[in-house]
């Protein structure tokens, strides 16, 4: 399993596909945090807002990309069915290109760092920012990401088309990303309406971003995520019984 984890791991860094997905995002949320409208430099205020406003919509684009060759490519290629012959379950295969996408995706978290340092050495006095916040808004970010790369290693089962997979993740992302929460803005009665605010990816994320690490905002990353990965499971043993 860690052969073929350290195996996809060096297929998304020599396929350029991870340096592309983490230009756009630290670039995109560079320019959002410093210079577009409400940003630092617009408002003369050190706070990272802006960044964490703005950071899960560029996951929602990262995540499909890092994964849609996951499945769809050996698909594709024919080369899904010799991978099957290897001494691995398929909850191995699955985890060990879940695993390769979650590390080159915390890698593109990284460098904001440099963002977060930043904002602490322009604050006045010096350092006097909502540390709690920004790195409950940290931890709501990766556990979002790692939430939509199940989600699209799931898609990636489902189609021989890396373009495909593409767009089906970006589409199951955005759904449970912020769809459950546009859903619960119609007239459907109130429990229902809180029943579907809460599957919403994005509501549990901005609970995090208060700075207070609740135990069942983190479970429901961790129930995504295994959905996502079972789901990928169940396909897989579908197509290759």
């Amino acid at each position: 399993m860690i052969a073929l984890w350290r195996k996809e791991v060096l297929a998304l860094l020599y396929s350029l596909i991870a340096y592309f997905t983490w230009a756009i995002f630290l670039i995109g949320t560079g320019l959002f945090l410093w210079v577009f409208s409400g940003s630092v430099i617009q408002t003369g205020m050190a706070e990272m807002d802006a960044f964490f406003s703005i950071a899960p919509w560029f996951l929602l684009i990262l995540a499909p990309a890092l994964t849609m060759r996951s499945f769809a490519e050996e698909f594709r290629t024919g080369s899904y069915e010799l991978l099957a012959t290897a001494p691995l379950s398929r909850w191995e295969i699955i985890l060990a290109k879940y695993l390769a996408v979650a590390t080159v995706l915390t890698f593109a978290l990284v460098p904001t760092g440099i963002f977060y340092a930043s904002i602490a050495w322009l604050a006045q006095p010096r350092g006097s920012v909502d540390h709690g916040a920004i790195q409950g808004a940290y931890l709501g970010l990766l556990a979002l990401g790692l939430s939509l790369s199940a989600i699209g290693i799931w898609a990636s089962t489902l189609t021989t088309h890396t373009i495909i997979a593409f767009l089906l993740a970006l589409f199951l992302g955005f759904i449970w990303l912020i769809g459950f929460e546009f859903a619960s803005e119609l007239p459907v009665g109130r429990f229902l309406q809180q029943g579907l605010a809460a599957l919403s990816l994005m509501e549990h994320y901005r609970s995090l971003s208060r700075g207070v690490v609740d135990s069942r905002d983190l479970l429901y990353f961790a129930c995504v995520t295994a959905l996502g990965l079972g789901l990928a499971h169940l396909q897989l043993s579908r197509r290759h019984p």
